[in-house]
């Protein structure tokens, strides 16, 4: 069964909350810490959230509720990481950054309109979906990369025991 809308905004309301207690007491290490040379740290997981709620997910929501059926251009994942802004990295900066932007999109997905949620972008990753459909993919986002950041703690706690 497809979530609701007030459970797409719940969970997108518990991110801010989910990731402040991950990742408030962590060391820089333990920010720093990989899986793997290719994989991102927790700090770069919380500086592409950040990123992506300003520059992507809000944008597109905005666009798709403002224009009818927007041509929404793809966003390079790598090309972010090599070239992107590192001088709010401290995690409460990232922490309270997220915070903000993240209000910033609540303001707007908590006034959608019924007749909001059917309207459509395309976007060429993904095709064409509706506003639903894209708050779907938000929630599946944030959950996914909560998901990444305990693994990568996980991975961290167990090599440092080891030592």
């Amino acid at each position: 069964m497809a979530p609701s809308h007030a459970q797409l905004i719940v969970t997108l309301q518990q991110t801010s909350s989910a990731l402040r207690s991950l990742t408030s007491s962590l060391s820089d290490r333990a920010l720093d810490f990989r899986l793997a040379t290719s994989d991102w740290s927790i700090r770069e997981i919380l500086a592409h959230l950040v990123d992506d709620e300003m520059y992507i997910m809000r944008m597109r929501l905005a666009r798709m509720i403002k224009e009818d059926r927007p041509s929404l251009a793809p966003y390079d994942e790598k090309q972010w990481y090599e070239s992107r802004n590192t001088t709010r990295d401290h995690v409460t900066e990232l922490l309270s950054d997220f915070d903000l932007q993240r209000a910033a999109s609540l303001g707007i997905i908590t006034m959608l309109r019924e007749s909001d949620w059917a309207r459509e972008g395309h976007q060429p990753e993904y095709g064409n979906f509706t506003v639903e459909e894209w708050l779907k993919h938000w929630a599946e986002h944030d959950t996914t990369h909560l998901q990444q950041i305990e693994s990568t703690l996980e991975a961290y706690q167990a090599q440092s025991a080891g030592e």
